[in-house]
C-alpha cells in the first residue's frame, strides 16, 4: 500500500483540528501565552489606600477584552497577592516578569464560557483584607502589597493558558478591624496601626514645566511672540494638565485643607523658567506656526487662543508662590551632560544660576536657591563638573539603582538616598529612582525616565491609568511603611513634564497628607534638605560618565553645532550696546537665541525625538545668527568715486538693521600709493551712518579699494564691498614739477632784468633780427609805406 503524500496528510490534520477543538479546563499553573488573545484592564480599586478606618473589603473591577483573531473559551479570573515589598527594586520587578511570588487569594471564577473576537466582559472581584472564615487577601500587617489579576482561557485550536495579567501595588497604611461571621461568635479583631516610631522626613517637588513651545530664531523685542503650537492654551485652561497641577497644589496647601501647614512645608514648586517666559509672553498676545514644529521664522501663522488662560494661570501661580516654597529647575530642563560637552561657561551659567533670577522677576518672589534639580536625566560625571564650576549647590538627582542580577545572586536592592559629596561645591541628595519612575508612569503620557536603569524598566503603557496610579501611591508610601529601610529621609521627584491628571494629582497629594497625618512621615522643607546636604564632608568618586539609560543621549553633531553657534552669538553680543531710545540692551536682544540653544538640549522631549528636534531648532537659530551678522553692512554705491585732490576723503555709508547700536571697525585694503587713516572704533546706531574716511593718494589712476566691516573683536559683518576710486591728483610728482617750473621762470626773469639793468642785451635775444631792420625790409618788399 502506498503512503499518502505529506501535503495531503497535513491538510487532513488541519481539517480535523478545525472541526474538533481541544477542550481542557483552565488550570492554576497554566503557562502564559505568547500571542495576544485577551487583555485585562483594571477600572477601579476600592479603597486605593487602606487605613484602619477603611472598608475591610477590597474590591477590584475591570474589563477583559478579546483582542485576538479567534474565540476564547472558559475564560476565568482570580486575584493573587505577593508578600509585602521590602526593597526598592521590588517596586518594579514585582510588577513584571516572574509570578512565582504570587499566591492565589481564591479559586478561579468563570466570567464567560466563550468570548468572541472583539468581545468585552466586565468583572468584579471583592475580598476582605483578612478573615478567619472566608477567602481573603490575608493581610495582617501594614505595608505595600503587590496584587495581580490573573486571566486564563483556552483559545480555539490552543491549550489552556494564562492569557494576560494586570498587577498593581496596594498600600496598606493600617489594617482595619475584622469581624467574624461565625454564628457562634461575634468576636472583632482589632485594627493594626502602622509603626510610627521612625517617621520619614518627606520632601516633595511639585513640577510646573512643559516642553519648549517658543518658536526658534526670534531675537528679543520681536512681536508678536511666536509659538510652535497652541498646546499650552489647552494645558493652561480649565481642565488642562498645568491647570490641574496648579489647582491641586493650591487646594492641598490652602488654609482650610492644610490648617497646620504640614503639606505646605513638605511641598515645593519646581518651576521651569522657560515655561514662565513663555506664559508671560502669551499674556500679551501671540501667534502660532501653522506647521506644528520649530520651523523657520517665515512659517505662516495664525492667532493663538490662550491669552486669557495664560493671564489667569500666571496670576494664580503668583498668588500661590507667595505662601509656599518655589525653586527653579534647570532652564528648559537642559541636559547638563550635553551642556558640559558644549563647554560654554556663559550658557551653563544661564541654565543654572541664571534660572532663579527669571523665576523671581516674573513671579515677584524670592525663590529658594542652593538646589539644582537635574530633572529626568542621570547625574553623570560631566554634569557634576558643570555644576561644580557654577558654585556650591545641592544636586537633586536619581540614586544609582539596578535590578537583581546573577552577579549579586538575584538579591533585590534598595536605593541609597543619603547625601553624597562629589566635589567641594557639589553634594547630591538622591531620590529613589524606582519611586520616581512610578510617579512618571502616572497620567496620560506614561514614560520611563532616562535615569532609570534598563534592568528596572517595565512596560507601563499597557497598564490602565488606575493600575499605574496605584503603583505610584504604593511606591510613594513604601519607605514610610517599612521602618527598617534607611535612611529615613525621602524626596519625591515626579518627572518635570508630569502628565498626571486632576484625579492623579489629588490622589498623590492626599497620600502625602495621609502619610504625614498618620505619623509615618514628617514634613522636611527644602531648606532643611539643603542645609543637611551642605553639612556633609568628605568625598566619593564621581558617578559614571554614562549613567542611566543611554537612549536619548544627544549626538556629538548637535553638541558641536550648539557650541559653534553659541560662540558666534557671544561674539556679536559683545559688540552690541544699549539703544538709548528704547533701553534695549544687546544682551537682552540676543538672550532668546541663547535660550533657544538650551531648549534644543531639553530632556522634556521624548528620547527618540531629541536629536531630530534639537537639530531643527539649531538650524533655525544658526540661520538667525547669520542674518544678524549680515544686518550690519557697508552700503555698496554701485559706481565709482573720483577724488579731486590727493587728500580728498573717501565717502562711505554704513547700515545697521539691528534695533541696538553696535561697535564696529573698518577694514580697508588700500593699494600701494594710498594711505588710509584708521577712524578707530565706530558706534553704529540703528539705521544709516555716512562716513568720510581720511585718505591720501599719491597717484593718478583708477584703482579698486576693498572695504570690510568687523566687530570690535574682529568678527566679520555683512559682505565686503569693492569700491572703484579714480584720482585726478598728481601728488608729489605734480608738486615737484610745479616747483621746478617756478624756479626756472624766476631764474630767467632775473637774468633778463640783470642784463637790462647793466644795459646789455640779453644773450637769449642775440639770435633774433633787429626790429627796425625787419620793418624796413617789409616796406621795401611792399613798395612803399603802409
Amino acid at each position: 500500500m502506498t503512503r499518502p503524500p505529506a501535503r495531503l496528510l497535513a491538510a487532513v490534520v488541519a481539517l480535523l483540528l478545525a472541526v474538533v477543538p481541544i477542550v481542557a479546563p483552565a488550570v492554576a499553573d497554566a503557562q502564559p501565552s505568547t500571542l495576544p488573545f485577551l487583555t485585562v484592564q483594571i477600572d477601579g480599586i476600592t479603597p486605593d489606600v487602606v487605613t484602619t478606618t477603611s472598608d475591610p473589603m477590597v474590591t477590584v473591577t475591570g474589563t477583559i477584552r478579546n483582542v485576538g483573531d479567534r474565540a476564547v473559551r472558559d475564560v476565568v479570573v482570580r486575584l493573587e497577592r505577593a508578600g509585602a515589598v521590602t526593597s526598592s527594586t521590588a517596586l518594579r520587578t514585582d510588577l513584571a516578569g516572574n509570578v512565582d511570588q504570587y499566591q492565589p487569594v481564591a479559586d478561579f471564577i468563570t466570567i464567560a464560557p466563550e468570548m468572541a473576537r472583539g468581545q468585552e466582559v466586565p468583572f468584579r472581584l471583592g475580598y476582605p483584607l483578612r478573615s478567619p472564615d472566608h477567602s481573603s487577601l490575608d493581610i495582617t500587617e501594614p505595608g505595600v502589597y503587590p496584587v495581580m489579576v490573573n486571566v486564563n482561557g483556552t483559545p480555539d485550536y490552543g491549550e489552556p493558558a494564562r492569557l494576560d495579567d494586570s498587577r498593581f501595588l496596594l498600600p496598606v497604611l493600617g489594617v482595619p478591624p475584622a469581624q467574624s461571621s461565625d454564628a457562634t461568635t461575634d468576636a472583632v479583631t482589632s485594627a493594626v496601626p502602622p509603626d510610627t516610631t521612625r517617621p520619614v522626613g518627606l520632601t516633595m517637588f511639585w513640577p510646573l514645566a512643559d516642553r519648549p513651545r517658543l518658536a526658534a530664531g526670534a531675537p528679543g523685542g520681536t512681536t508678536p511672540v511666536r509659538l510652535i503650537d497652541d498646546d499650552l492654551a489647552t494645558s493652561l485652561a480649565a481642565g488642562g494638565r498645568l491647570d490641574a497641577l496648579l489647582a491641586a497644589a493650591d487646594f492641598a496647601t490652602s488654609p482650610q485643607v492644610d490648617p497646620g501647614g504640614e503639606v505646605t512645608s513638605a511641598l515645593c514648586l519646581a518651576v521651569d523658567p522657560d515655561l514662565l517666559v513663555t506664559v508671560n509672553a502669551m499674556t500679551n498676545g501671540y501667534v502660532v506656526n501653522d506647521a506644528a514644529d520649530a520651523g523657520p521664522r517665515t512659517t505662516p501663522t495664525h492667532p493663538g487662543t490662550g491669552q486669557q488662560a495664560a493671564i489667569g494661570w500666571l496670576n494664580r501661580l503668583k498668588a500661590l508662590a507667595q505662601r509656599m516654597c518655589v525653586t527653579p529647575t534647570v532652564y528648559a530642563q537642559a541636559d547638563l551632560d550635553a551642556l558640559h560637552r558644549v563647554a560654554d561657561p556663559g550658557l551653563s551659567a544661564i541654565a543654572t544660576n541664571g534660572a532663579g533670577d527669571i523665576v523671581d522677576q516674573i513671579l515677584g518672589v524670592t525663590s529658594t536657591r542652593g538646589a539644582s534639580i537635574v530633572g529626568d536625566g542621570p547625574l553623570t560625571a560631566p554634569a557634576v563638573d558643570l555644576l561644580s564650576a557654577q558654585g556650591p549647590t545641592v544636586a537633586i538627582a536619581a540614586a544609582n539603582l539596578t535590578g537583581p542580577s546573577d552577579a549579586d545572586g538575584g538579591q533585590p536592592g534598595t536605593a541609597d538616598t543619603a547625601p553624597v559629596r562629589y566635589t567641594a561645591n557639589v553634594v547630591t541628595t538622591p531620590f529613589d529612582p524606582a519611586v520616581g519612575a512610578a510617579l512618571a508612569g502616572m497620567g496620560t503620557g506614561p514614560e520611563s525616565p532616562s535615569y532609570l536603569d534598563p534592568s528596572l524598566d517595565i512596560a507601563v503603557k499597557q497598564d490602565s491609568a488606575i493600575a499605574r496610579r496605584q503603583d505610584a501611591l504604593g511606591a510613594l508610601l513604601w519607605r514610610g511603611l517599612d521602618p527598617e529601610t534607611v535612611p529615613r529621609d525621602q524626596i519625591l521627584m515626579p518627572p518635570m513634564t508630569w502628565s498626571a491628571t486632576a484625579d492623579d494629582a489629588e490622589a498623590v497629594l492626599t497620600a502625602v497628607a495621609s502619610t504625614i497625618r498618620s505619623g509615618l512621615a514628617v514634613p522636611r522643607p527644602l531648606t532643611a534638605v539643603i542645609d543637611a546636604a551642605n553639612a556633609v564632608h568628605g568625598g566619593v568618586p564621581a558617578p559614571p560618565e554614562n549613567a542611566g539609560n543611554p537612549r536619548g543621549r544627544f549626538d556629538d553633531g548637535v553638541v558641536s553645532g550648539i557650541a559653534a553657534t553659541t560662540a558666534r552669538l557671544w561674539g556679536l553680543t559683545g559688540a552690541l550696546t544699549t539703544d538709548e531710545r528704547t533701553g534695549l540692551t544687546g544682551t537682552q536682544y540676543t538672550a532668546p537665541l541663547r535660550e533657544d540653544l538650551l531648549r534644543a538640549l531639553s530632556l522634556s522631549v521624548p528620547p527618540d525625538a531629541r536629536n531630530g528636534l534639537a537639530q531643527q531648532r539649531l538650524t533655525t537659530v544658526g540661520t538667525t545668527v547669520e542674518d544678524l551678522f549680515k544686518a550690519v553692512t557697508i552700503v555698496n554705491p554701485g559706481g565709482s568715486y573720483t577724488l579731486a585732490t590727493e587728500r580728498s576723503p573717501l565717502p562711505l555709508a554704513l547700515r545697521n538693521d539691528l534695533p541696538v547700536p553696535i561697535r564696529v571697525r573698518l577694514d580697508i585694503d588700500a593699494p600701494p600709493g594710498m594711505t588710509v587713516t584708521d577712524p578707530g572704533e565706530i558706534v553704529l546706531p540703528p539705521g544709516f551712518l555716512p562716513l568720510k574716511v581720511p585718505i591720501e593718494v599719491h597717484f593718478t589712476q583708477r584703482v579698486a579699494v576693498d572695504v570690510a566691516l568687523r566687530t570690535a573683536d574682529g568678527l566679520a559683518l555683512g559682505e565686503p564691498v569693492r569700491l572703484s576710486v579714480h584720482s585726478n591728483a598728481y601728488g608729489k610728482v605734480l608738486f615737484f614739477i610745479t616747483l621746478t617750473g617756478g624756479a626756472v621762470l624766476v631764474l630767467l626773469v632775473g637774468r633778463r632784468l640783470w642784463h637790462r639793468f647793466r644795459g646789455q642785451p640779453d644773450p637769449a635775444d642775440l639770435d633774433r633780427p633787429d626790429p627796425i631792420e625787419v620793418a624796413l625790409a617789409y616796406q621795401d618788399d611792399d613798395g612803399g609805406r603802409r
